[in-house]
């Protein structure tokens, strides 16, 4: 599928035609430019290092570095070279100046992008993107060798980052694009080129960035939006926004729980654990390793993009059956008699609900339900009352302990308390280790404890010191 003549380019090449490219030290660059270093303490001798400007760190802070670690080359801004005694740092090495290296480096993996003709899956939604980019890419790999997006590059430096990952054995690709401001699936879409797209859900994450659910849906649909018209497009009817997506003079693959949908499947239960067995069209009865009822939507998604690209129901089944998710998403373990779920990567209000539908959805052998919960984070205006609201959500359900860190779980404790819900036990922290020592008083053999926050919260921390004091 792959009908690239040429998988090793060299620098000189893309500079030729590069808008932003003002000067080189050392000579016109021959070298290949796949290999590309952002961070001078994982660079490789023969490395490109690009010099990115961040909120924190400046790259050009590390040329020096990333120069006596055996860089082939390094990429610097002009305003950076220009400025006094800089050049000298290059004297003796192969520089290339730019006038903005974060360009650079994203119109470089458009140019390299466009050398392979093959299909590119673009990837998006508020929830689920990665668990349903890594089942896609499973079930891909059943028939194809696949190139997918790795852990979370799927923004503005990731994303250009796995498209040079792009080589003449890659036969299909997977890349997940996120977003926390608007505009940006539009620009990883122009990047990518991708040749069919998929949408997960729509929901508030990083909601405080967009203002209101519809701003959200914009934003997500950019990349339907975005890809030609005869590219396929697979959308999730199951969700209330994109179902609404305009269908008129594109190619859509209909995916839900409905016999009307072009590729549909039917809930038929869940195990002890709350892992979802369904059927696809029908027929193919497929049993997840993963709990979570929302895991049937992620599923069908990728079901129907691997359907799409030739992989017959039975591969789906096996893939499927055998797919285990990335670290901090719904982990099992059990610890002297406590089951211990680990859903630590991130959240947002809808799938902090979503783990608390599941937890309260076990089966009646287990004993009490616990929630361990740090704060949503990047919800902007909208973070007092998501907390809140999530809190009266959760006086309303079943569950016996909430053990709360951060700032903004605070408005959690206070939804519980104004919801007049005096049966579940609430306690508040400023430290992960206070959080596992209440669970660890709380907790009995037979219960089970559900770790939950914003990545920047870092709950599976909390999880260590309970590990550690059991």
């Amino acid at each position: 599928m792959n009908t690239s003549r040429q998988t090793r380019r060299s620098l000189m090449s893309f500079l030729k035609g590069y808008r932003g490219f003002r000067a080189t030290v050392g000579g016109m660059p021959r070298i290949p430019y796949e290999r590309i270093s952002i961070d001078s303490r994982t660079l490789q001798p023969g490395d490109i290092f690009v010099a990115l400007r961040g909120e924190r760190h400046d790259g050009h802070d590390y040329i020096r570095r990333a120069l006596r670690k055996g860089a082939a080359a390094v990429v610097v801004e002009e305003t950076w070279f220009r400025e006094a005694n800089h050049s000298a740092y290059l004297h003796g090495y192969m520089g290339v100046v730019v006038q903005d290296t974060l360009d650079f480096l994203q119109q470089l993996s458009a140019f390299h992008r466009r050398l392979f003709s093959i299909p590119v899956i673009g990837l998006t939604g508020s929830n689920g993107k990665t668990t349903t980019r890594e089942m896609m890419a499973q079930i891909l790999a059943t028939r194809y060798r696949v190139l997918r997006s790795q852990g979370n590059r799927n923004n503005h430096i990731g994303l250009p980052l796995t498209l040079l990952g792009l080589t003449g054995e890659t036969e299909i690709a997977v890349v997940e694009m996120g977003t926390n401001h608007p505009g940006e699936i539009a620009l990883l879409t122009s990047l990518a080129a991708p040749t069919a797209a998929a949408v997960t859900n729509i929901g508030r994450g990083h909601i405080g960035f967009f203002g209101s659910l519809e701003a959200v849906y914009r934003e997500k649909v950019a990349l339907f939006d975005g890809v030609d018209a005869d590219a396929p497009i697979f959308i999730n009817m199951d969700d209330p926004f994109l179902r609404e997506y305009p269908r008129e003079h594109r190619r859509v693959v209909t995916v839900g729980s409905s016999q009307t949908y072009d590729v549909w499947g039917r809930m038929e239960g869940m195990d002890r654990f709350g892992r979802v067995r369904f059927s696809l069209n029908g027929r193919t009865p497929i049993q997840l390793n993963l709990p979570g009822k929302h895991q049937f939507s992620n599923a069908l998604l990728a079901a129907a993009v691997g359907l799409h690209f030739g992989v017959e129901e039975e591969a789906i089944r096996e893939a499927l059956e055998k797919f285990v998710p990335a670290g901090q998403r719904m982990e099992i373990q059990q610890r002297k008699g406590v089951v211990l779920i680990n859903d630590a990567y991130n959240a947002n209000p809808d799938s902090m609900r979503a783990a608390v539908d599941y937890l309260v959805g076990l089966d009646d052998s287990f004993g009490k339900r616990i929630l361990a919960l740090g704060d949503m984070l990047e919800l902007g205006d909208f973070a007092e009352q998501e907390h809140r609201e999530l809190g009266r959500y959760i006086a309303e359900k079943p569950v016996n302990g909430v053990v709360l860190y951060g700032p903004l779980a605070k408005f959690i404790q206070q939804g519980i308390e104004e919801s007049g819900n005096e049966d579940i036990k609430v306690f508040w922290y400023e430290d992960h280790k206070s959080v596992a020592r209440r669970v660890k008083k709380l907790a009995r053999k037979g219960d089970v404890v559900l770790f939950k926050g914003s990545r920047g919260m870092r709950m599976e921390h909390a999880l260590e010191w309970l590990l550690a004091l059991l």
